[in-house]
């Protein structure tokens, strides 16, 4: 099975922009083979979405991969996948991640959205970018698939050419939508020859409504065999770097600054528990950090204040961007994984937490709130009350027995990319 792949966010991120590296190298071919510029020219995205399309891949026939890649060279061999980037002029990114960032939002239930057409055709624009440069490598594709809500219209736009498999990873929940919103959404669906969601929540959300959608529920999924378990050195060293007390408990929120994540909550309810630190660990989106727009910073900025106010500013660690290997030795150390969000998608990052054998307390708003069972893997709190987030806290600290991988399995490549194979293949014999 051969696919073409659509992401917003790439599997590969450099350091350098295309000029810079000949400026540095020289001639470079294209498509860029890694292996002739440096190793520190480039590092790899740590986005669930990415992941587990690099997951899919490895199951796959060929691949060719478009993502937006502002400034990046147009094309890279990553493995045995051709990655091809959109660039897109500063005042056509500008207007797109306006756009995009309004569907966010709405579906987050965080604020409602006025239309305008000089956004819309900023999001136009690069849904058929990247539309045309998945449809160079038409007659060596058997399906396409199309990732979150950041091309949703690229489904419609390849139209009966060809299978369309698009995954919506944010929430479908059609009360938080404006009607404007919530129908943008809905036809750009239709131009789709399935539809997957990553809950069930998701899934009765477009039951409610009166569109004919070929829908799907897969969850999110990880690979819990890619996760190494740190040394006892390496977890006392990221315990040094970012000044964590051993004689504390430790309370953990992975995710990117934003808003959406709710950390606020987190630092309120810490404020009601007594001998524990919470941990913020993240930085900002992709698209925020390339326009350098600092809504990650203004979110920090924030949160700190916070801290300060409440008088926790001694117990609140933020550690910024951390290395794969770094985030192992926090798991580690971690007693509790939170995920606060109001709304979320899903939040593999419990999942991951999970491998460690970390408890998680998410709130009711999450997708993986689907997986946690009260008093086994973990605890869910109503969605922005710190109040019963505290005292979920304390009650997982106190509670001796967990099994925190009991649900594993559900949220695990081994299960995701067989089903999500199934839904591909499906889509390719109903085109034939």
């Amino acid at each position: 099975m051969n696919v073409g792949i659509a992401t917003q966010t790439p599997p590969i991120r450099f350091r350098l922009t295309y000029r810079e590296l000949i400026d540095k190298y020289g001639q470079l071919d294209l498509p860029l083979n890694l292996s002739s510029i440096d190793q520190g020219d480039y590092y790899y995205s740590v986005g669930g979405v990415t992941r587990m399309v690099m997951m899919l891949s490895r199951a796959l026939g060929k691949k060719y991969w478009v993502s937006l890649g502002p400034g990046y060279p147009p094309q890279v061999t990553l493995s045995d996948i051709l990655v091809e980037f959109v660039d897109l002029p500063p005042d056509v990114l500008r207007s797109y991640t306006v756009f995009k960032e309004a569907i966010y939002n709405e579906s987050h239930g965080l604020e409602k959205y006025r239309v305008k057409g000089r956004d819309y055709l900023g999001y136009l624009e690069f849904n058929m970018e990247v539309t045309k440069a998945l449809l160079k490598y038409y007659d060596d594709v058997d399906v396409y698939f199309v990732n979150d809500f950041q091309l949703a219209l690229v489904g419609s736009m390849i139209g009966p050419s060809a299978p369309v498999v698009y995954w919506h990873h944010i929430p479908f929940v059609p009360k938080l939508l404006g009607d404007d919103m919530r129908e943008f959404l809905l036809r750009s669906f239709q131009g789709n020859d399935r539809v997957i969601f990553s809950t069930r929540r998701d899934l009765e959300g477009i039951a409610g409504t009166q569109y004919a959608i070929r829908a799907k529920q897969i969850y999110p999924f990880i690979d819990p065999k890619s996760y190494r378990k740190p040394s006892r050195s390496e977890v006392e060293r990221v315990r040094d770097k970012f000044g964590i007390p051993k004689d504390k408990r430790v309370v953990s929120v992975v995710a990117r600054l934003d808003p959406i994540k709710s950390q606020d909550v987190a630092i309120r309810a810490i404020a009601r528990v007594e001998d524990v630190v919470l941990l913020i660990v993240g930085d900002g989106s992709f698209t925020s950090q390339a326009l350098t727009t600092g809504k990650g910073g203004k979110w920090l900025n924030y949160l700190k204040q916070t801290a300060k106010e409440l008088k926790v500013e001694d117990r609140v660690i933020f550690t910024g961007y951390v290395t794969d290997e770094e985030l192992s030795a926090i798991y580690e150390l971690t007693d509790v994984n939170l995920l606060p969000s109001n709304v979320e998608g899903f939040g593999l990052t419990v999942c991951e937490g999970w491998v460690y054998g970390k408890p998680a307390v998410v709130s009711s708003g999450t997708g993986v709130s689907e997986l946690v069972i009260e008093g086994v893997n973990g605890y869910v709190f109503r969605a922005g009350n710190h109040d019963d987030l505290g005292e979920k806290i304390r009650s997982i600290l106190k509670k001796e027995g967990l099994t925190p991988s009991i649900n594993l399995r559900q949220c695990s490549a081994e299960v995701g990319v067989e089903r999500l194979k199934s839904v591909l293949e499906e889509a390719i014999q109903e085109y034939r």
